[in-house]
């Protein structure tokens, strides 16, 4: 029986080294998982630092481009009107009529002409009369020729006028496209940063997810060996108990087995007791002579 003791403690001092290899094993696993998730975690803090940087960057290229477009839109209305007065203005030019002062002048000269002729020739009165008609028809041409060489006069300075107004609109619509260039090259600086700042997080998260990954297989690993290791603890006890148990029935018996041989001794005592005190009584009564 106490070599049946001696193997049962060897073996469960051996599941007992079992279960502590088990749980240095995974305390070590658990140490070399605390180390992957503290790299994960700092990387994912820079990228929240990264992704801050982003927003700004991206906030800013927004606001560049905003700006950009409102004075692309006044740039557009600025063009939009010159070239409206430029329709307008080919519109009143083509309503001019070329050399019409010219013409104007010839007229007057043939008036002058006629009118001498009338004055210093002897005319019969049917060319007379005739002559009279013709001056009194060129004085009429004349007061349309200068009537309408007074719209012309005021069609040209209207034109004039436009001219000066395509220019300064031409002019506003250039400003405004510097302010558009501007913007638009100060946004592409922002977005070209934005670009590397995207580059950067990618490569961030590619490292994140690399420790990420290491720290999942190696916490699937100390989740195993912890298993192992409280299945171990399980059946350590377990082999503790049985031991114990078995160490109470054999106390047991050995306490049963006590109790019966001082009970046979004390069976024994009573009886000698019995029988010295009958002796004793017999030789009180005479009945007995020593």
């Amino acid at each position: 029986m106490e070599n049946e003791e001696n193997v049962s403690w060897k073996e469960i001092k051996n599941a007992e080294e079992k279960f502590r290899n088990l749980i240095d094993k995974r305390n070590e696993l658990n140490d070399e998982g605390r180390f992957f998730r503290k790299e994960r975690d700092s990387l994912n803090d820079q990228k929240k630092k990264v992704r801050k940087g982003l927003d700004e960057n991206i906030k800013m290229r927004d606001e560049l481009v905003k700006k950009a477009k409102e004075h692309k839109k006044k740039r557009n209305s600025y063009q939009k009107k010159a070239k409206e007065l430029i329709a307008f203005k080919k519109e009143k030019r083509d309503k001019i009529v070329d050399n019409l002062s010219e013409k104007v002048e010839e007229i007057k000269n043939e008036i002058k002409a006629m009118e001498y002729k009338q004055e210093t020739t002897a005319l019969s009165p049917e060319d007379e009369n005739e002559l009279i008609d013709n001056i009194k028809d060129r004085h009429k041409e004349l007061e349309e020729k200068e009537a309408l060489l007074k719209e012309q006069d005021q069609i040209l300075e209207e034109i004039s006028n436009l001219d000066e107004k395509i220019d300064e609109l031409f002019k506003k619509a250039d400003e405004e496209h510097e302010m558009v260039v501007e913007y638009s090259n100060e946004s592409q600086k922002y977005h070209d940063k934005i670009s590397e700042i995207y580059a950067e997080l990618n490569e961030l998260d590619r490292e994140s997810d690399d420790w990420h990954k290491k720290f999942l297989e190696v916490r699937e690993k100390a989740d195993y060996y912890h298993k192992r290791a409280m299945d171990m603890k399980e059946e350590v006890l377990g082999m503790k108990r049985s031991r114990n148990e078995e160490r109470r029935k054999r106390m047991n018996a050995l306490l049963q087995q006590n109790r019966t041989v001082e009970q046979e001794l004390y069976d024994k005592e009573k009886l000698k007791e019995k029988e010295e005190e009958a002796l004793r009584k017999l030789q009180e009564e005479g009945k007995i002579n020593m």
